[in-house]
C-alpha cells in the first residue's frame, strides 16, 4: 500500500506547467543565437588582423621546412656523371654558330631548319612545326624544331623534354640555352642506360611556340577562327613526365642559376622536381637563386634575415598572383607535366666565384639521370607550397590558415547582415512567465516567429545582376578597348580618366536609377528591412566564398585581393556623415582594380601598370590565364556593389 501511495504522490502535477518546460528549449536556442550574433557583430573583424599578423610572421625560420626528396627512386646526385670538357666544347661551338645565325637576321624557319639538321645528324627523328599567331599587332609567323631520341631500354611510353627558346626573356639570343640543348642531344646518344625517350625542343617565338607544340603533341587541333594556327606533329613519343627548360643568354660566364617554378595561373610543379634540381646544382657547387636572389648562409642579424626572406616571399607571391607565364615551363602545367626553368644569372651581389659551363652541364645531367630513374609520375611530394629560399618551403598547412582568416571575415559579416536584417530586436530574449493563478503561460514576444521583418530580395538580386552584367560587358569590350589603346594615339591618362568617369556614372547614376524604377529606394520600414543589408549580405558571402575557393588554387592572388577588399567591405554602409561617406568611398576605390593599378603607377611608374594590363589581357586570350576574367567577372562587379551600398538609403 505504501508503494501505491508513493506512485500516486509522484503523479501529482508539479508547480511548473508543461508549457513552460516546452518553451525552455526555444528560449535557450534564442539566447544562444542572440549571444553568437552579438559576438560575431562585435568581433567578426578580429580574424582579419590575425590573418595579417600571421602573414607577416611567415618569413621567420620557425615556419619554414627544409626541402627534401620524398621519392627515394630519384636519388639526386648519386650517379656517376659523364659530362666532360669535350661536351662543353660542343656547347661553346654551338653558341658561336647560334650567335652567327642571329647576327644575319634570318627568319624563324631558317633557325628551325638549322636545329633540325643538327638533330638529324645525331640520328634522331627531327621535324619542324610551323605556326601563325594573329594579334592586334598583326600576324606573327613562328617555327618549332624538335627531335626525339628513343631510349635503348625503354618502351617509348614515357618521355622527358629538354627545351630552350631561341630568344630569352630579355629579348636576347639564348645562345647558351640552345647550345646546351644541342650538346645534350648529342650527349644522350652515347649511352644506353636511358629508360625514357628524350625530346629536344627549340621554340621561336616563345612561349607561344611552346603552346602550339604542346597542343599539337596532345592531339588538339586549332579551330578555323582561333588566333593560333599550327601544323600537326610528324613524330611523337610517349607521355611526357618531366620538362626542363634552359635559358642561358650569356657567354658561358655566370654567377648562379635561378629556378623558375610558378606556372600558368599560379600552378606549381611537384616539389620533388624542384628539390631534385636544386640538390643536383648544389652538389656541383652552383649557387641557386630564387627571384634573382641567392640566400647567404649567414646574416648580420635576425632582422636582416627576416627582410631578405620577406623580400623573396613578396616577389614569389607577386609572380604567382599574376598567374602569367614567365617562361616556357609555365605552359606544361596545363597537361599535368612537372616542369621547371633554369635561368642563368650573370652577376649577383656577394658572388665570390664564377660558375663554369661544365658545372652546369653536370648538374643538368644529374637531374636527367634522376628523372630517368623514376618509373612513375611524381606523386609522393606536394604541389602546394611557398618558397622563401631555394632550399626551403612553407607547406600549405602553415600558409593556408592566414589566407582563410582574411576571407572568412566576409562570411561572418554576411551572417551578421542576415541576422540584423531579419530580427530588429537587439536585446536578449526574455523567459516565458506563467500567468498568475492560471495553468497557462504568457509567451514572450521574442519567441514568436511573426516578429521578423521582411527581407527584400528582388532589389538585391537586380543590383547584383546589374553589377555583374557590367563586368561581363567590360570583358566583352576589352579586345576593342585594347586595340584602340594600342593603335590609337591616346594618352593613357586620358583613357584612365574615361574609365573612371564611366565607372562613376555606372554606380552613381545608372544602377540607382534602375533600382528605383524596378523596386523603389529600398529604404527600411516598420515591417521591411533595409535593402542595403541584404545586398551587403549577398556581396560579402559571394566575395568571401570566391576568395576562399581561390586560396586553394592561387593563394597569392587571394591574399592580394583580400587585403584591400575586406576592410573596404566591412566599412561599406549608408551613412549621413560626409566624412564617413568619403572614407568608405576612398577605401572601396583603393580596393578596386583601378585603385590598385593607380597604386602600382605611383610606386613603380605608369609603364608598369600599362604593361600589367596588356600582359593580363594577352595572358587570357593567348594562354588561358584567368586573372583578367576573374577580376572583370567577379572582383570588380563586387567592388561596384560596395559603391552602390554606400549610396543606398538606410
Amino acid at each position: 500500500m505504501a508503494l501505491f501511495r508513493r506512485k500516486a504522490a509522484s503523479a501529482q502535477p508539479s508547480d511548473t506547467p508543461a508549457a513552460v518546460k516546452e518553451l525552455r528549449r526555444p528560449h535557450m536556442r534564442r539566447v544562444v543565437a542572440y549571444y553568437v550574433r552579438k559576438t560575431l557583430t562585435l568581433f567578426s573583424w578580429i580574424f582579419y588582423p590575425v590573418g595579417v599578423i600571421w602573414l607577416l610572421l611567415l618569413p621567420r625560420d620557425e615556419f619554414h621546412h627544409k626541402a627534401s626528396v620524398d621519392e627515394n627512386a630519384l636519388l639526386p646526385g648519386q650517379t656517376t656523371k659523364y659530362f666532360s670538357s669535350m661536351d662543353m666544347y660542343a656547347v661553346n661551338s654551338y653558341r658561336l654558330r647560334v650567335n652567327q645565325l642571329a647576327s644575319q637576321t634570318r627568319s624563324p624557319a631558317e633557325y628551325a631548319a638549322f636545329i633540325q639538321s643538327e638533330l638529324n645528324g645525331f640520328g634522331m627523328e627531327a621535324s619542324i612545326q610551323n605556326f601563325v599567331l594573329a594579334t592586334n599587332q598583326g600576324a606573327t609567323i613562328g617555327a618549332n624544331s624538335y627531335g626525339i631520341s628513343r631510349a635503348a631500354r625503354g618502351d617509348g611510353t614515357e618521355a622527358i623534354v629538354i627545351s630552350s627558346p631561341w630568344m630569352d626573356d630579355g629579348g636576347k639570343v639564348n645562345a647558351d640555352g640552345v647550345g646546351y640543348v644541342l650538346a645534350f642531344a648529342k650527349f644522350v646518344t652515347k649511352f644506353s642506360h636511358w629508360s625514357k625517350d628524350f625530346i629536344f625542343l627549340v621554340t621561336h617565338p616563345s612561349p607561344m611556340g611552346t603552346r602550339a607544340w604542346l597542343e599539337a603533341y596532345h592531339g588538339e587541333q586549332p579551330g578555323p577562327n582561333d588566333a593560333l594556327q599550327y601544323d600537326p606533329l610528324e613524330t611523337h613519343s610517349g607521355a611526357i613526365q618531366e620538362a626542363l627548360n634552359l635559358e642561358f643568354g650569356g657567354e658561358g660566364d655566370y654567377a648562379a642559376i635561378e629556378i623558375l617554378v610558378d606556372g600558368l595561373n599560379g600552378q606549381l610543379p611537384n616539389a620533388d622536381l624542384v628539390t631534385t634540381v636544386v640538390n643536383c646544382a648544389q652538389y656541383e657547387g652552383i649557387p641557386v637563386a630564387l627571384h634573382q636572389a641567392v640566400t647567404p648562409e649567414k646574416f648580420d642579424s635576425n632582422w636582416t634575415r627576416y627582410l631578405h626572406k620577406a623580400d623573396i616571399l613578396a616577389e614569389y607571391m607577386k609572380s604567382q598572383a599574376l598567374g602569367l607565364p614567365r617562361s616556357d615551363h609555365a605552359l606544361y602545367a596545363k597537361y599535368h607535366i612537372e616542369s621547371i626553368t633554369l635561368r642563368a644569372i650573370k652577376d649577383i651581389p656577394g658572388a665570390q666565384y664564377r660558375v663554369s659551363g661544365e658545372q652546369i652541364g653536370r648538374a643538368i645531367e644529374s637531374a636527367l639521370r634522376s628523372f630517368n630513374n623514376l618509373l612513375e609520375r611524381l606523386h609522393h611530394a606536394y604541389w602546394f607550397y611557398i618558397m622563401p629560399t631555394a632550399a626551403s618551403y612553407i607547406p600549405i598547412s602553415v600558409y593556408i590558415p592566414p589566407v582563410i582568416l582574411l576571407s572568412v571575415t566576409l562570411v561572418f559579416q554576411s551572417l551578421v547582415m542576415w541576422w540584423m536584417s531579419g530580427e530588429p530586436g537587439q536585446t536578449a530574449p526574455a523567459r516565458s512567465q506563467r500567468i498568475k493563478d492560471s495553468p497557462y503561460v504568457a509567451r514572450s514576444p521574442q519567441l514568436s516567429s511573426f516578429n521578423t521583418r521582411t527581407r527584400p530580395i528582388f532589389l538585391p538580386i537586380v543590383t547584383m545582376f546589374l553589377c555583374h552584367a557590367t563586368g561581363a560587358f567590360a570583358l566583352y569590350m576589352s579586345p576593342t578597348i585594347l586595340y584602340i589603346a594600342q593603335h590609337g594615339d591616346i594618352n593613357p591618362l586620358n583613357m584612365a580618366a574615361c574609365v573612371l568617369i564611366v565607372t562613376a556614372v555606372i554606380y552613381g547614376f545608372m544602377i540607382p536609377t534602375l533600382q528605383r524604377l524596378m523596386e523603389g529606394s529600398g529604404a527600411s520600414t516598420a515591417t521591411t528591412a533595409p535593402a542595403w543589408m541584404v545586398v551587403k549580405c549577398i556581396a560579402c558571402a559571394e566575395l568571401g566564398a570566391a576568395l576562399i575557393a581561390l586560396s586553394t588554387l592561387n593563394p597569392s592572388l587571394s591574399i592580394a585581393l583580400a587585403i584591400p577588399s575586406v576592410p573596404a567591405f566591412l566599412l561599406a554602409k549608408p551613412t549621413g556623415s560626409h566624412n564617413s561617406f568619403a572614407i568608405q568611398l576612398i577605401a572601396l576605390f583603393l580596393a578596386s582594380p583601378i585603385g590598385i593599378l593607380g597604386a602600382i603607377s605611383l610606386l613603380t611608374g605608369l609603364g608598369t601598370a600599362q604593361d600589367l594590363v596588356r600582359r593580363s589581357a594577352d595572358g587570357w586570350s593567348l594562354y588561358g590565364a584567368w586573372l583578367f576574367p576573374f577580376v572583370l567577372l567577379v572582383y570588380w562587379p563586387l567592388n561596384l556593389v560596395g559603391h552602390v551600398i554606400v549610396g543606398m538609403e538606410q
